[in-house]
């Protein structure tokens, strides 16, 4: 299911797991570190994150019914395009990002009517800036 909170918690996730090993850096303190163990650390969860976001996987069925996987590191690659990948007008390939013209987009059927469309780019900084509206 995608919902504009699905999505935004997504993209809050993947912004927390990228700047974690910045954080290190910043702030070893916090971690229990010296402000000289601090780059190594920062490297090896770095390293330790990459490995992780290439190795695991998750799958969706697409609008052929057939399973689709995706890497971790190309769902993060994706943020961008997940910040308007929303609307469940559109096709499940677009609300997983799947590039314009991609053999993954190929399936899609579906596309959100452009009235809606242009709502949402209105919406996006919401999204790119990871922050909820007031309410």
């Amino acid at each position: 299911f995608s919902t504009p909170s699905r999505d935004l918690r997504l993209l809050i996730s993947i912004h927390t797991v990228l700047d974690f090993a910045d954080s290190v850096r910043r702030r070893p303190a916090r971690f229990g570190l010296s402000a000289a163990e601090a780059a190594t650390t920062a490297d090896q969860v770095a390293a330790a994150r990459d490995r992780a976001l290439a190795e695991r996987q998750i799958s969706y069925t697409n609008s052929a019914k057939a399973p689709t996987t995706l890497t971790l590191a190309t769902v993060v690659s994706r943020r961008a395009d997940l910040e308007l990948a929303y609307n469940p007008n559109d096709c499940v390939e677009r609300r997983w990002g799947a590039p314009e013209g991609s053999p993954e987009a190929a399936t899609c059927t579906r596309r959100a009517p452009a009235d809606q469309r242009r709502k949402m780019l209105r919406y996006r900084s919401w999204f790119a800036e990871r922050r909820r509206p007031a309410r």
